[in-house]
């Protein structure tokens, strides 16, 4: 028979031998014997034990029981092979030995005061968030020394030890452990260690040590060993020598030293690097070294070798102060790009955020590079994007303080990369401006609003002719609105009146170039308006449940001439179901709109029993009941004069959980269609992912750009861990892809690849012009889990060019 007591003080002594705890003393006790047959107990422990059967007993199928009541964590994720399951989850955190009785059962217990006292067959020591087994534990008569031998294991929170042997100096807290096996289950690692060593408090050495995160074969995928292993959680630091890298039996990487971080201190050197190839600049290495300069600051500095280019470097600063914020600057250098006429081709950035207390908060911005080609042909992220216009702001932010107030007070400027485009298409600065936003009241009745937007918009016209149509000055924007919500469950009725302001006064410059009069050097014009927002909800229930929603929305504001007020920073609304219920036709504060018209609209949704709209449509119209006198270019058009746009539909379904498809148009008055679009959208249970769009714009004079285009993407599993993944974007204006993606990806717990090629073309590139080729590129990622991959920007590709990755990448990894 087994015999169990409870003995705290005997527990404290082993627990020391793991943690180094100090030891108490205790009273002599003898327990007798059981029977088990000594002889057959001994055998055991001798006897050798290999880590291939240790690992079985604790990696489970991942549909198992076990794994699944673990789902939550890494090691359960579905790309693993298995999930390793140790005795206490990594959730269980242990007491403190010093206050918490412990439970030991044994074969066979003796304490001698003048000699060894032992602990025999099938020791179990157990306490909340620990556990120890070992065939045979003696401590010395001066209770300094612990041998633990035969199958010793040792399990807290994830983390699960078997070793042959175990010596421990209970008051140095020095020991050994010999022929050592090891599991972490949060990690999903393991590995095997000759001797691990505590050599000190804060110091392990473990020598000729193995890890790993791949299944427990006999072979693994791949795997590291070190002749020497020195873990300092003083310095937070770990040292290998003589490390090597195997793919399967094969070195692959042989490294003498390595120093590598054991928490999240930071410390100078090595990052992984990352390689490529692409048809312009051929094959491409960086080497990325960190810097840790000092606990606030740090920068990472990389040198890079593009074949057909030469040689570059990029750099990054990030720095934290104690009260002034954070921030960062970061930028690259080429000199003589052969392949770019021989010019230095350079960027840089910098962006600081201050939040100064809970109301005022502030972010500086600046941006800047060579040309309008850097970011495609030297920015190695593939997710990189060429905007035409790089910003340049200081910002001061207000909120949080007084209830319903916000306020912003900017300076704002642009570097236009392309330097072909005119001066007066290229944006104003804003030097500075001011916008204000009060709203206050009761958001189900009376409220009321005012915006202000006050700004000094200021741009170059060293280089325009004298009668330029691009004036410089300040504009100062003005509304105050009244409005009562109604609203129940069937109906909502908002009304609204308000009054708008605009007042513009042109600077000395653009009076002295323009030859402007005295009594034009300053516009104003002030507008009221009025507006009624109504509809109604019926709902019909049953096997579905059915809502009709009828709407109409009328807008009311008087002419003002303003044929000769510039134009800083407004363009014209774009085409959609929700502009037929604005009043504003013009995105800016240039102009105040004239308005006499009336939308009607009509939405329908049909929910099934289990909520899913399985249909929504709506349809509306706009009537006018006089012409549109207020235009940006102060010159009507026909659509200005026409008494009645087209109808505007939209439509959408879910057709299962699954499969989703959407579709809008608009008609303009005389039938023909200003654009349409078509999505659908596929997302399967076990990964797979298809999404197909149509999208068209008709070219429309100063109000919108001819666009039409067919957009592709794919994400689909193919066998075991294996799924290929595509995006294609295809021109048909010009017959062109803008842009091809194909690739094929594996995800283990162990370890991961993904290889694609892409095709593309710069965001500004003209794709019709001659001599704008695509760019092209092949691109590899190499991961080992645990260890890190040489990078990682396939995901943030994916991410931005196929709608739904996050969400189908997440199920991927866990289904």
């Amino acid at each position: 028979m087994k015999h169990q007591f409870k003995f705290n003080p005997l527990a404290t002594a082993i627990f020391t031998l793991l943690c180094g705890s100090s030891i108490s003393s205790y009273a002599e006790s003898t327990i007798p014997a059981s029977t088990v047959d000594n002889q057959k107990m001994k055998d055991s422990i001798q006897e050798s034990y290999p880590g291939q059967q240790f690992f079985e007993q604790y990696y489970v199928d991942k549909s198992s029981p076990e794994a699944q009541q673990r789902r939550g964590q890494q090691l359960s994720s579905a790309y693993c092979q298995g999930a390793w399951i140790t005795p206490i989850s990594p959730e269980t955190q242990p007491a403190d030995p010093e206050n918490t009785t412990s439970t030991v059962t044994a074969d066979y217990g003796h304490y001698d005061p003048n000699g060894d006292s032992v602990l025999e067959g099938n020791v179990l020591i157990d306490q909340q968030g620990r556990q120890i087994r070992a065939d045979k534990i003696t401590i010395d008569q001066t209770q300094t020394y612990a041998n633990a031998q035969g199958r010793v294991q040792m399990a807290q929170g994830g983390l699960l030890a078997q070793s042959d042997q175990i010596n421990y100096n209970l008051k140095t807290q020095q020991g050994d452990l010999n022929n050592s096996f090891y599991i972490s289950e949060e990690q999903h690692a393991h590995g095997h260690a000759e001797k691990i060593a505590r050599t000190s408090e804060n110091v392990v050495v473990m020598n000729n040590a193995t890890y790993s995160t791949c299944p427990p074969d006999e072979t693994p995928t791949w795997k590291i060993q070190a002749n020497k292993i020195t873990l300092n959680k003083e310095t937070g630091r770990g040292e290998t020598r003589g490390t090597k890298l195997y793919v399967k039996d094969v070195p692959v990487l042989a490294v003498p030293y390595f120093n590598f971080p054991i928490d999240d201190r930071r410390t100078t050197g090595i990052l992984t690097p990352s390689f490529g190839f692409s048809n312009d600049g051929g094959v491409e290495l960086g080497v990325p070294v960190y810097l840790n300069l000092a606990p606030n600051y740090d920068a990472t500095v990389t040198p890079r070798y593009i074949a057909n280019r030469g040689a570059m470097l990029e750099g990054e600063f990030r720095y934290l102060t104690e009260n002034f914020g954070s921030g960062m600057v970061w930028g690259g250098y080429l000199a003589s790009d052969s392949k770019y006429n021989d010019q230095d081709r350079k960027d840089l950035h910098f962006l600081h955020n201050w939040q100064i207390n809970n109301q005022f908060s502030t972010n500086l911005e600046y941006n800047y590079a060579s040309d309008k080609d850097y970011f495609s042909d030297l920015n190695n992220n593939p997710n990189s994007k060429t905007d035409l216009n790089l910003r340049r702001a200081w910002e001061l932010n207000y909120k949080n303080g007084i209830p319903g107030l916000k306020a912003q007070l900017k300076v704002e400027d642009f570097q236009t990369l392309d330097k072909t485009v005119p001066s007066e298409d290229r944006p104003y600065a804003r030097l500075p401006q001011f916008l204000l936003n009060y709203k206050n009241g009761n958001p189900l009745g009376l409220q009321y609003e005012f915006n202000n937007d006050t700004a000094y918009f200021k741009k170059d016209i060293s280089d325009f002719n004298s009668v330029t149509t691009e004036p410089s000055g300040t504009r100062i924007y003005n509304d105050f609105a009244v409005r009562y919500n109604y609203r129940n469950p069937w109906s909502f009725v908002i009304p609204e009146i308000s009054l708008r302001n605009i007042n513009t006064f042109y600077d000395q410059n653009t009076i002295a170039a323009q030859n402007i009069r005295s009594s034009d050097e300053t516009k104003s014009v002030t507008v009221p308006q009025f507006t009624l927002d109504t509809g109604l909800t019926f709902e019909k229930e049953g096997k579905y449940l059915q809502t009709i929603t009828p709407r109409a929305f009328y807008a009311y504001s008087p002419y003002k001439n303003q044929d000769t007020y510039p134009n800083f920073d407004s363009t014209t609304a774009s085409i959609n179901y929700d502009q037929l219920f604005s009043p504003r036709r013009f995105y800016g504060h240039d102009r105040l709109e004239d308005n006499n018209f009336l939308s009607l609209g009509l939405s329908y949704s049909l929910f099934d029993e289990i909520g899913l709209e399985r249909l929504k449509t709506s349809v509306g119209q706009s009537f006018y009941f006089e012409d549109r006198r207020v235009s940006l270019n102060n010159e009507s058009d026909q659509f200005d004069t026409e008494r009645h746009t087209g109808p505007v539909l939209s439509v959408s379904s879910q057709l299962s959980q699954n499969f989703t498809i959407g579709a809008n148009s608009a008609w303009m008055s005389n039938g023909d269609n200003a654009q349409r679009d078509l999505q659908l959208y596929y997302t399967g249970n076990q990964g797979n992912l298809y999404n197909l769009g149509y999208f068209y714009r008709k070219d429309i004079p100063n109000r919108q750009k001819q666009y039409d285009q067919v957009v592709a993407s794919f994400i689909q599993p193919v066998a075991n861990n294996w799924r290929i993944l595509g995006h294609a974007q295809y021109d048909l204006d010009n017959n062109v892809a803008r842009e091809y993606l194909l690739g094929v990806n594996y995800e283990s717990c162990c370890w991961g690849i993904s290889v694609y090629g892409r095709s593309y073309y710069n965001d500004l590139d003209d794709v019709s012009a001659d001599g704008v080729n695509a760019k092209r590129a092949i691109m590899a990622e190499v991961s080992l889990k645990g260890l890190g991959g040489f990078n990682k920007k396939l995901s943030s590709l994916l991410e931005n060019r196929i709608l739904g990755f996050n969400k189908i990448n997440q199920s991927w990894t866990q289904r």
